[in-house]
């Protein structure tokens, strides 16, 4: 297997990820209006909604919460069902975004989505109508 040369400044920001995430969760939860109570009770009933078990049957514990939104402690941190439910209950990719920008990607959403697409439906307009002008040309 031939070698693979990373890009020394491509994944800048790897090392703070887990810090990063966290405090884009607590500026989401600050932004939502709502109290950190609030957005574990929705995270919760999301979960036993949608038969996703989390920290045990009752969801996941105030004290469990407060560790993962805590950007001190980096040992701590919400797995992936934990994430998405409280992606979810705060209605945003904002955190998730940030794991994503951190691997040289980007989370998009509502207008950029619409504004992706129309792109796309463009292109693609574009070059059935080169196809077209072609066409014309060739049958005279």
């Amino acid at each position: 297997m031939a070698p693979i040369q990373l890009k020394l400044f491509r994944h800048s920001g790897l090392h703070t990820v887990v810090r990063d995430i966290k405090e884009a969760l607590n500026q989401e939860i600050k932004a939502s209006g709502k109290s950190r109570e609030q957005v574990l009770d929705l995270m919760n009933e999301l979960a036993r909604r949608q038969g996703m078990s989390l920290n045990n049957k009752n969801g996941v514990s105030k004290d469990v919460f407060e560790k993962w939104l805590n950007v001190e402690d980096e040992s701590r941190v919400p797995g992936l069902k934990g994430l998405t439910l409280l992606c979810a209950a705060l209605g945003t990719v904002r955190p998730i975004g940030v794991m994503m920008v951190a691997l040289g990607g980007m989370a998009i959403e509502d207008e950029d989505i619409k504004m992706l697409e129309w792109a796309r439906v463009y292109h693609k307009t574009k070059a059935l109508r080169k196809r077209m002008r072609k066409i014309e040309e060739e049958m005279g």
